[in-house]
């Protein structure tokens, strides 16, 4: 009786422990369902399109005769050819060298200056709103209206700027040997700096100005959002303690706004990277090839020339692009998520 009463029991937990794995099987899966739609619509919005361009890239076509990868034979492959046409062309690298002075420069000046604005902002104790509401309007515009704006602010004949410069009775010309700047021509010729390998053309200063106005709002509203999510008592503590505004700002304040100071610096960097609005409305990349980044380049590549094959060239262009961007904000952002952490 007792082997049969044993078997009994074993067939019994058997077939209940049959139902307990298929539930937890099917906990397992409940994730991967909640998962699936939007991994669908990635897949169907970013990840065939990047694959699509990156194969396009490959071939030689033009927009008049669209690229398909389901009929890849109707083009000429060429293989790495587009990309080791554009390395050895001098245009694309003083398209590259264009938009290395829009990296550097445009986040340096939107971190720097929204960080300092945000501060004063934070602790004015009158005419908070105002303030905040000064920076905050150009992002209300677009960015082609902002290029508008500032071509007549850099008018030469009725030009804000210009004028301002005739008024102040300077003569807006300064050579040092390496600075070569001629004032009034800020958008055609207003002079280089000459760093002995490369030139750097002014003109692209004029238009990160104009770029710098109109986005700085973004970085004030997300440091004064850290801001208001600050601890008031690190504030008074360090007060106590006997710690000066000028302490407080670099010990206190900017520490804790290390995470909205990556978000501003990141979106500053793509932001850079990818400008075309600005830059094409103010001066179409010239004078010349003095401002065309790469944004540019890879428009005129794929538009400018409808009857001839080169949108494999401006494919390559945007491959290039994309890995660059990638490959400046990834470790960025995973370090910020390690910290978090």
């Amino acid at each position: 009786m007792s082997s049969v009463h044993a078997a009994r029991t074993r067939a019994l937990e058997a077939a209940g422990a049959e139902p307990r794995r298929w539930a937890a099987r099917r906990e397992r899966l409940v994730p991967y369902g909640f998962v699936l739609p939007l991994f669908a619509v990635f897949v169907a919005f970013y990840l065939w399109p990047a694959l699509n361009t990156i194969a396009s890239s490959l071939f030689e076509w033009g927009l008049l005769n669209p690229w398909e990868l389901q009929a890849s034979g109707e083009w000429d492959f060429v293989g790495l050819g587009n990309y080791g046409e554009l390395l050895g062309s001098e245009r694309f690298w003083n398209a590259v060298l264009n938009t290395a002075v829009w990296l550097v420069l445009f986040p340096l000046l939107i971190v720097g200056v929204s960080l300092a604005v945000s501060i004063l902002i934070w602790f004015a104790r009158l005419g908070r709103v105002a303030f905040r509401t000064v920076f905050v309007l150009p992002m209300t515009i677009s960015l082609a209206a902002a290029g508008v704006i500032w071509s007549f602010v850099y008018n030469p004949d009725f030009g804000v700027l210009s004028a301002l410069v005739e008024r102040l009775g300077l003569d807006g010309s300064l050579d040092l040997g390496f600075i070569h700047f001629e004032g009034g021509n800020w958008l055609s010729d207003p002079g280089v700096i000459d760093l002995g390998v490369a030139e750097l053309r002014l003109v692209n200063l004029s238009l990160i100005v104009a770029g710098f106005w109109a986005f700085t709002g973004f970085g004030v509203i997300t440091l004064t959002a850290g801001l208001t999510t600050m601890s008031q008592d690190l504030i008074d503590a360090a007060t106590v303690d006997g710690a000066r505004p000028r302490q407080i700002v670099r010990y206190v304040i900017i520490p804790q706004l290390r995470g909205p100071l990556v978000v501003v610096g990141v979106i500053s960097v793509i932001f850079a990277l990818r400008t075309f609005d600005i830059v094409w409305v103010m001066t179409r990349g010239g004078p010349a090839q003095d401002s065309e980044v790469l944004a540019v380049l890879l428009w005129k590549q794929a538009f400018a020339f409808l009857d001839s094959p080169q949108a494999g060239l401006a494919t390559a262009v945007a491959v290039l692009l994309a890995a660059l961007l990638v490959a400046l904000a990834y470790p960025v952002l995973r370090g910020l998520r390690r910290e978090r952490r």
